[in-house]
C-alpha cells in the first residue's frame, strides 16, 4: 500500500500545528504501533530521540515501553553524561531502561567499513537482540524529516536510484519512525516548551562525515543562493518518487514471478520475456536477481546483463561479486555460484559426462551437466523454439549421448562438407570449458552422429518430402522440468 505523507499540506498548516498530535495522526494512519505493544525506543540522549520517548509516553496507546542505549565506544568522554541524561528521563517518566555495548572500533577494523556503517549494523544488531529478549513487537528510532532530506542528497551522491531517493519508510520490518513527519525545530520547540534536556553529540559537527558536510554546508547553501524551501521541496519530490517507485515495484514482482525460475542455488531468467518488459521493468527484474543470490546490484553490471541479453553470444558469462557468475543460454540466464564454496575467482575445470544409453524416445537427465535430454516421436514440424527435428527412419534406436572424440567430424545440415565438432562450437560461441563434454547424440551401432543437440542435426537425418516419422530433440537444465532435480528418466 502506499503511503502518502503529503507534507504539504502538513506544514501549510503551521498556524495549527501540535507535534503530539501530527505525532499520534501518523502512528495510526501507517499501523506503526497499537495500543499495549512493547516497544524498544532507541535512545542515544539527544534531542530527538529524547522528544520520541517523550511522545512514545505521552501517546494514548498505553504502551509498554523500553529505552536502549547503545555504547558504540566512539565517544568514552561523552557516554557517561549520555546515559544519566537517559536515565534522568526514564525515572522520570516510569520507563525501563538499559544500556548496551558494542565494539565498533573492532568491527571497523576487521571489516574495513566506515565508522557510521559499522556503528549502524552493530547498533540495529543489538536493538534487534534486546526487542527479542524484551519480546517486543516493535524498535520506535527517531528519524525526523530533517533527515530524509539529508539522506536524499547524500543517496544522491552517491548514485542511488528511485527506491533510494524515496528516502526512509515508515515501517522497516521491526523498525518503525514515529518523526519522520517532524521537522528538528519542532521538536526542539517541544523539548524546550517541556523543559526536557538533552546533549550533544560531537560527531554531528565532525566534518569527515558526509552526513554532517551535508546538514552544515550543503543544505544552508542550497538555502540561501538557490531555495529558501529546499528542505519542503524535497520532501514533496520524495513523496512522489515513493509512489512512483511503489507502483513500478508492483509491476516489477509480477514480471519477475512469470520469468524467474528458481532452485535452491540457482536462477534461471527468461530473456524472451525479459526483453519484453519496459527498460525500466528489465532493470528491476536483474536488481532482484541480485538480491535473490544475496548479492548488491551493480548499476554497470546490470547495464552488462542487459546487453548481454540483447546481442551476447550463447555461452557468454559475467562475473558478479561473492562468486557469482551469469551464463547466456540462447532464450535465458543462468545464475549460479559454480566454484566450490568460499572460492570466489578462478577457472572451472572442462565439464564432461559419462556416455549415457538411450534405448527409445523419453527423458534422460545428465546429471554431470545439470541438463536434461528430451526425445519425443511426432508427426508434424511444429519448429518449437529450443528444438531439433530429425527423420527416424535414417537412423535406429538404441542411441547414445556421449562427449565428442577428439578431432571428430560430421556434415552438419545443408553444409557443404564435414566439419570438426570443435570448430562448429566454436563457431557458436560455444565456452571453451563445456566444449570437452559438449553432448552429442550418436547411434550406437554406427557411432554415426545424429545430432549436436540444440546446436545441429546431421545432413543425413534432415527431414524431407518423404519423412513421415519425426522425432524431436530438446536439452534443458534439469531444474527447468522439476525444481528438486529428482527427475527420472521416462520412457515417452
Amino acid at each position: 500500500m502506499t503511503t502518502q505523507y503529503n507534507f504539504k499540506k502538513k506544514y501549510q498548516q503551521k498556524k495549527n500545528y501540535n507535534l503530539l498530535n501530527s505525532v499520534e495522526t501518523f502512528v495510526r494512519e501507517n499501523s506503526l504501533l497499537h495500543r499495549h505493544d512493547r516497544v524498544i525506543a532507541a535512545v542515544s540522549g539527544g534531542g530527538d530521540s529524547l522528544a520520541l520517548l517523550h511522545l512514545l509516553h505521552s501517546l494514548d496507546l498505553d504502551l509498554k515501553l523500553l529505552a536502549v542505549y547503545i555504547n558504540h565506544q566512539l565517544r568514552p568522554k561523552e557516554i557517561r553524561q549520555e546515559i544519566n541524561t537517559v536515565k534522568k528521563v526514564c525515572r522520570t517518566l516510569n520507563i525501563q531502561f538499559v544500556s548496551r555495548t558494542v565494539n565498533v572500533p573492532l568491527h571497523i577494523k576487521s571489516t574495513g567499513c566506515s565508522p557510521e556503517e559499522g556503528a549502524r549494523i552493530l547498533r540495529y544488531t543489538a536493538l534487534e537482540q534486546t526487542r527479542r529478549a524484551f519480546n517486543g513487537s516493535a524498535i520506535a528510532v527517531a528519524h525526523t524529516a530533517d533527515d530524509q532530506v539529508e539522506e536524499f542528497f547524500i543517496r544522491l551522491i552517491r548514485g542511488s536510484g528511485m527506491k533510494g531517493l524515496s528516502g526512509m519508510s515508515p515501517v522497516s520490518g521491526k523498525i518503525v519512525r514515529p518523526l519522520l513527519l517532524e521537522k528538528k525545530s519542532d521538536l526542539l520547540h517541544y523539548l524546550k516548551s517541556n523543559n526536557i534536556t538533552f546533549c550533544l553529540d560531537s560527531s554531528n559537527l565532525d566534518p569527515v562525515f558526509l552526513r554532517n558536510r551535508v546538514r552544515l554546508e550543503l543544505l544552508p547553501g542550497l538555502e540561501k543562493q538557490f531555495n529558501p524551501s529546499i528542505r519542503t521541496t524535497v520532501l514533496q519530490c520524495m513523496d512522489i518518487l515513493r509512489t512512483d517507485n511503489d507502483y513500478l515495484e508492483e509491476v516489477a514482482d509480477k514480471a519477475y514471478q512469470k520469468s524467474v525460475t528458481t532452485d535452491s542455488d540457482t536462477l534461471k531468467l527468461s530473456t524472451t520475456h525479459l526483453q519484453t518488459c519496459h527498460h525500466a521493468i528489465a532493470r528491476r527484474i536483474l536488481e532482484k536477481c541480485f538480491w535473490k543470490m544475496s548479492i548488491r546490484p551493480d548499476f554497470k553490471k546490470i547495464v552488462t546483463l542487459l546487453n548481454l541479453t540483447r546481442t551476447g553470444n550463447n555461452g557468454g558469462e559475467i562475473h558478479l561479486s561473492d562468486g557469482v557468475r551469469v551464463e547466456k543460454h540462447q532464450n535465458f540466464l543462468l545464475f549460479s555460484r559454480p566454484l566450490p564454496k568460499g572460492k570466489l575467482r578462478g577457472s572451472l575445470e572442462p565439464q564432461s559426462f559419462s556416455p549415457l544409453t538411450v534405448p527409445q524416445p523419453g527423458s534422460y537427465p545428465v546429471p554431470e551437466l545439470n541438463l536434461c535430454l528430451h526425445l519425443h516421436e511426432d508427426k508434424v514440424f511444429s519448429g518449437k523454439e529450443n528444438t531439433l527435428y530429425v527423420d527416424m527412419e535414417s537412423f535406429t534406436f538404441p542411441l547414445v549421448l556421449r562427449p565428442p572424440h577428439k578431432g571428430e567430424k560430421f556434415r552438419p545440415f545443408n553444409a557443404p562438407g564435414r566439419k570438426k565438432i570443435s570448430r562448429i562450437l566454436s563457431e557458436r560461441k560455444i565456452e571453451q570449458k563445456r566444449r570437452p563434454g559438449f553432448p552429442v547424440l550418436a547411434s550406437v551401432e554406427t557411432d554415426r552422429i545424429i545430432a549436436l543437440p540444440s546446436l545441429a542435426i546431421a545432413h543425413e537425418t534432415r527431414i524431407t518430402e518423404k519423412t513421415t516419422r519425426i522425432l524431436t530433440i530438446r536439452l534443458e537444465p534439469t531444474f527447468m522440468e522439476n525444481n528438486t532435480g529428482q527427475e527420472e528418466a521416462v520412457p515417452g
